[in-house]
C-alpha cells in the first residue's frame, strides 16, 4: 500500500484495498494526478497502527490468520527479514497492505469476507491476500515509500531538489498495473508452494469482485452505481480475468509440485526429482533447490544403509534427520568371509557403492549450496548441507559450515549441538562425543521452542545417534539404558511415535503391520485405474493440461475436493483429496486431529515433515496422511 494522494481514512483504505491491496486506486487519471508528495501521514509506520492492532488471545479470527501467515513465510525466499503481520480494527471494510518499514496489515473485515466463502475456502483465500502483499514485500515494490521516508528526514532545500519534476504520469501507474499483475502471479506460485489451492481464488464466485461488493456493500450487478464504484468492479472484473489466465499456467506447475512431494515420501526419489526440476525450470525458489538436493541426499541415505546392512561400517552407525523412520533399525553386518577372492568382491563392490553414495552427495551438496545463495538467511539448508559433509566423511567441512556459518548466523542451538556431536564421533574423540551427546539430551528434556529441524526428529536423532556411539565404542549397556530413557521420557510426553520407535530398539523388533480391511481409493478409484468415459462426463468438475517432459496428462478437479492426474493412456497416476467433505475408508475425516489418523491407521511407517506440512505415510496401506498444523489436511494414494 503507497499512499500517493492524500485523502480521508475512508476513502483511502477503499481504494487501496479495490487495486490489489497495495497500489491506490484513484478516480482520477494519471493525467490529473497531482505530483507525487513525502508520506507524512503516520499511517505509513506500524507505530500507528499498533494500538489497532488485535491479539490472538482476544480473536478466533486472529488466531486463523496468523496460522495461514505462518504458514506462507515457509515459503520466504528473500534475504530481508520476514515481514510481521497485523490484523487491525477498522471501519473501512475489507483491506490488506504492506508497510515499508517491513509489516503487513490487515484487515479483521477482510477475514470475515473471505469467510462468506466458506471455512475451509477462507483459508486459501486469506493464503491468497497474504501470499500477494508478500510478494510485493520480497519484490521491494515499495522502495519508493522507503526514499520519501529518506526525504522527509531532509532539509527544505534537499528535500525540494531530490523531488524536483517527480509526478504521477502515465509511466507511473502503468508500472503500478504491472507490479500488481506480479504480486498476484507470485502470490499464487507462494501459496501452492506451501499446500494452499490457487484455485480456490477463482472457482465457484469471483473473489475478487465480491471483495469489491463488500466494500462498497452494493453489488457490482446494480444500475445505480457511482463512479467510483462502476471503475472498482471493472477493476476487479479486469483483475480476476487476468488471474484466471495466470492460472492456467500457475495450476499446471504447483500441481508437478504436488506430484514431486507425493513421490518423494513414496519413496520414489528420482521420480521426485523429475517433477521437483520441470516445477523448477519455470518457478526456480530456494524451496525447490532444496527439495532436489533433498531427493539427492535420500538416495545416498539408501546407499549408506545398504553399507551399514551388506558390508558393515567401521564407524558410528549413525541415523540421519531427514525423517522419521519407524522401519529403520540400522544394524551392521556380521559375517565373516574368510575366502581371499570373496574378500575381494566385497572391497570391489563396497568402493563402487561408495561412489554412487558420493556422487549422490555431490549433487545434495551443488542444490543446497545454490538454495543457500538464494536465501542466506534460511537455517535449515545449512544444517542439510552439514549432514551431506557428515555422510561423505568430510568432518572438516562440516565444522566449516556449521561453526564458520550456521553459529554466527543463527547461535548455538539444539541442531548445531547434534551435528558437532556426530562431528566428534565420526573424528574419534570418544569422551568428548559421550559428553556432548549428555549435554543436548538434558537440553531437550525441556520445550524446544521453533526448532529449525522438528521437535521429535531432533528428539529421537540425538538418543538414537548417542546410542549408535556407545555401541560402537562397545558399551552396549549404555545404549540399551538410552532406548529405555527415550521410552520413559516419550511415555511421559504422549509422543505415540517416539514411544513405539524405542521401544522397537528395545525389543529389537520391528512392528507387525495389519493388512487393510479394503484398498484405500479416491471415491473408489485407486492408482492404475482407467479413467473411464463416464468419470470424464461427471459435472462440477475443472479438466487441465499438464506437460511432462513433452507428454500431455490431465488433472481432473471435482468440486468436492478429488483430484487425479491421469496420463496419455488414460491411466489414474496421482489421486488425492485436499477439501470437502469425503471420509478416508477408516472414517477420518478433514480437520480430525492428527492423533485420530495415528489411533486409526497406526504408528506410519515414515513421518516427513515438507514445505507444505506433515506426511504420515503408511507403506502398508499404499496411503498419506497430510498433516498442517496438527489437523488433517487431506490425503493421497501411492505404490510403496
Amino acid at each position: 500500500m503507497v499512499n500517493i494522494i492524500h485523502q480521508t481514512t475512508m476513502d483511502y483504505y477503499r481504494k487501496t484495498a479495490v487495486i490489489g491491496l497495495l497500489f491506490l486506486l484513484t478516480t482520477l487519471s494519471p493525467l490529473q494526478a497531482k505530483p507525487l508528495a513525502p508520506p507524512d501521514d503516520p499511517r505509513q509506520s506500524i507505530t500507528y497502527w499498533q494500538k489497532h492492532s488485535i491479539s490472538a488471545e482476544e480473536d478466533s479470527l486472529v488466531v486463523m490468520a496468523q496460522g495461514v501467515f505462518k504458514v506462507l513465510l515457509r515459503a520466504w525466499d528473500n534475504s530481508r527479514l520476514e515481514p510481521n503481520l497485523y490484523v487491525v480494527k477498522s471501519s473501512a471494510g475489507p483491506w490488506a497492505a504492506s508497510l515499508a518499514d517491513g509489516n503487513i496489515l490487515l484487515s479483521r473485515a477482510a477475514i470475515e469476507s473471505c469467510l462468506k466463502f466458506g471455512k475451509h475456502r477462507a483459508k486459501h483465500l486469506l493464503a491468497f491476500v497474504l501470499a500477494h502483499e508478500l510478494a510485493h514485500q520480497r519484490a521491494d515494490d515499495l522502495w519508493h515509500q522507503r526514499f520519501f521516508r529518506l526525504v522527509g528526514n531532509q532539509g527544505t532545500a534537499i528535500k525540494q531538489l531530490m523531488l524536483k519534476e517527480r509526478q504521477t504520469n502515465h509511466k507511473t501507474w502503468a508500472n503500478a498495473g504491472q507490479k500488481e499483475t506480479q504480486a498476484d502471479h507470485d502470490g499464487l506460485i507462494m501459496m501452492a508452494s506451501v499446500g494452499y489451492d490457487p484455485y480456490q481464488v477463482l472457482d465457484k464466485k469471483d473473489f475478487f469482485t465480491v471483495w469489491v461488493e463488500n466494500i462498497w456493500q452494493e453489488s457490482c450487478a446494480s444500475q445505480k452505481q457511482g463512479l467510483a464504484n462502476s471503475q472498482a468492479c471493472q477493476q476487479a472484473k479486469n483483475r480476476a480475468m487476468r488471474t484466471h489466465a495466470q492460472l492456467t499456467a500457475v495450476a499446471a506447475q504447483s500441481t508437478l509440485y504436488e506430484m514431486g512431494v507425493q513421490a518423494f515420501i513414496a519413496g520414489q526419489h528420482k521420480q521426485a526429482r523429475r517433477y521437483f526440476m520441470a516445477y523448477g525450470r519455470d518457478y526456480t525458489s530456494r524451496a525447490v533447490l532444496s527439495a532436489i538436493g533433498l531427493s539427492h541426499f535420500a538416495e545416498a541415505i539408501q546407499h549408506y544403509r545398504q553399507l551399514v546392512q551388506e558390508y558393515g561400517l567401521k564407524q558410528p552407525i549413525y541415523y540421519y534427520p531427514l525423517l522419521l523412520d519407524t522401519s529403520a533399525m540400522l544394524m551392521p553386518a556380521k559375517q565373516s568371509i574368510s575366502d581371499q577372492a570373496k574378500r575381494a568382491d566385497v572391497a570391489t563392490a563396497m568402493v563402487q557403492l561408495k561412489k554412487k553414495m558420493q556422487a549422490s552427495l555431490e549433487q545434495s551438496i551443488n542444490y543446497y549450496e545454490k538454495a543457500i545463495r538464494l536465501e542466506p538467511q534460511h537455517g535449515r539448508t545449512y544444517l542439510l548441507l552439514a549432514f551431506s559433509y557428515l555422510l561423505d566423511g568430510n568432518t572438516y567441512m562440516v565444522r566449516g559450515v556449521i561453526q564458520g556459518k550456521y553459529i554466527p548466523l543463527f547461535g548455538r542451538d539444539s541442531a548445531a549441538e547434534l551435528i558437532l556431536a556426530m562431528t566428534s564421533g565420526l573424528e574419534g574423540r570418544a569422551g568428548m562425543t559421550e559428553s556432548a551427546f549428555d549435554n543436548l539430551i538434558k537440553r531437550l528434556n525441556k520445550p524446544i521452542k521453533d526448532p529449525v529441524i522438528p521437535a521429535d526428529l531432533l528428539i529421537y536423532s540425538t538418543y538414537y545417534n548417542s546410542a549408535a556411539h556407545a555401541e560402537h565404542i562397545g558399551n552396549k549397556i549404555r545404549a540399551a539404558e538410552l532406548w529405555n530413557q527415550l521410552a520413559s521420557y516419550a511415555r511421559a510426553q504422549g509422543k505415540a511415535i517416539l514411544f513405539q520407535l524405542a521401544v522397537r530398539h528395545v525389543t529389537q523388533r520391528a512392528a507387525v503391520s495389519n493388512s487393510p480391511d479394503s484398498a484405500p481409493n479416491i471415491e473408489g478409484i485407486r492408482l492404475g485405474d482407467k479413467f473411464s468415459l463416464q468419470q470424464d462426463k461427471t459435472q462440477s468438475k475443472q479438466v487441465s493440461d499438464l506437460w511432462v517432459e513433452g507428454e500431455q496428462y490431465k488433472v481432473y478437479r471435482f468440486q468436492n475436493g478429488r483430484r487425479y492426474v491421469i496420463d496419455p493412456g488414460r491411466k489414474v497416476v496421482n489421486a488425492w483429496q485436499d477439501a470437502g467433505q469425503e471420509k478416508l475408508n477408516k472414517g477420518i475425516a478433514m480437520g480430525d486431529t492428527a492423533d485420530r489418523a495415528l489411533k486409526t491407521l497406526g504408528i506410519p511407517d515414515r513421518q516427513l515433515h515438507m514445505l507444505s506440512g506433515e506426511y504420515l505415510a503408511y507403506d502398508t496401506y499404499g496411503l498419506a496422511v497430510h498433516v498442517v498444523q496438527d489437523r488433517v489436511a487431506g490425503w493421497f494414494l501411492y505404490h510403496p
